[in-house]
């Protein structure tokens, strides 16, 4: 943490996300900086955790900012840095030694050269993961995706319109753990959360912090948070939206599928609990929060 003199002459500590903002939202001041050509580009899905900030393109981490000393440093995968493909081969001669492969080697480089850095993160698709992305993008009433919190990660978390957060597991239909009874199943999973929504002030607590690291970042994206009151509370159960399957699914596998996830909540399911969409580019916020009235979901 680094720290700063107050009024009365003593010194505080300021949490590392706070002094990562601040670096960050003047870097967004100067024209053509490499964090001016990331918020500008309108598919990257931003997250300010407690020590970090994390990018998101097209489902993929494109790059993770952390505060090193006085400045900041970016985690990227190498195969984004390099201007040849990787498959290409190098020609070594006999008194020579191996040739380095060209890449992008500061974040000057990556600001003239984002676009190669873009294309690069976009070729790996992980289609879970895209609907993810895809969802924050269209719905500014969605807050985070694939945040982490005491019991792990979630892939969404929302706020309705009446000022409730709730949290989402996506999971494309042929996923396995939709299936698996015990630890690592979805059913089990979404207990686990429940049960720590349900420990009093925690899950309030931790949404509010996500609230103000996310504030605290300037750019496009942090309006969606300036529209959602102070006064918000969280629902007690975990959602799952279940995306990539047709109506006839619906009849042969759904049910099936509902009583193993019933055996793992341990509690009675409810239409809204589970959320049944074929296109996830045809999620509205209404089925998000009120669910879909279809014929597996009238199973429950």
């Amino acid at each position: 943490m680094s720290d700063h003199v107050t009024r009365s002459g003593k010194t505080a500590m300021i949490e590392p996300w706070r002094a990562l903002c601040q670096l960050c939202n003047e870097l967004l001041a100067v024209p053509g900086s490499w964090w001016q050509r990331i918020t500008a580009d309108r598919e990257a899905v931003l997250r300010v955790d407690e020590d970090c900030i994390e990018v998101r393109l097209h489902g993929n981490v494109l790059l993770t900012v952390e505060p090193r000393g006085t400045g900041l440093h970016c985690r990227i995968a190498p195969e984004y840095l390099l201007l040849c493909h990787p498959g290409s081969r190098a020609v070594l001669c006999q008194e020579g030694c191996a040739p380095e492969l060209a890449g992008i080697a500061s974040l000057d480089d990556l600001a003239t050269r984002y676009a190669h850095v873009r294309r690069r993160a976009c070729r790996h698709v992980d289609r879970r993961r895209m609907v993810q992305d895809r969802i924050f993008l269209r719905h500014s009433c969605i807050l985070a995706v694939d945040a982490p919190f005491a019991p792990g990660r979630i892939d969404l978390v929302g706020v309705s319109p009446d000022g409730v957060c709730t949290f989402f597991f996506v999971r494309r239909y042929a996923d396995a753990d939709l299936r698996m009874q015990g630890p690592g199943g979805v059913g089990h999973r979404m207990r686990q959360w429940d049960e720590w929504l349900h420990t009093e002030g925690k899950s309030l607590a931790a949404v509010r912090g996500l609230m103000e690291r996310s504030r605290a970042l300037a750019g496009p994206q942090n309006r969606r948070y300036f529209r959602v009151a102070d006064n918000i509370s969280v629902s007690m159960r975990t959602r799952l939206l279940i995306v990539d399957f047709d109506h006839a699914q619906r009849f042969s596998g759904l049910p099936g599928l509902l009583s193993i996830l019933q055996d793992g909540l341990d509690r009675p399911l409810r239409r809204d609990d589970i959320i049944c969409a074929g296109d996830p580019g045809n999620i509205s916020q209404g089925i998000l929060f009120d669910g879909i009235r279809c014929v597996g979901a009238r199973r429950l």
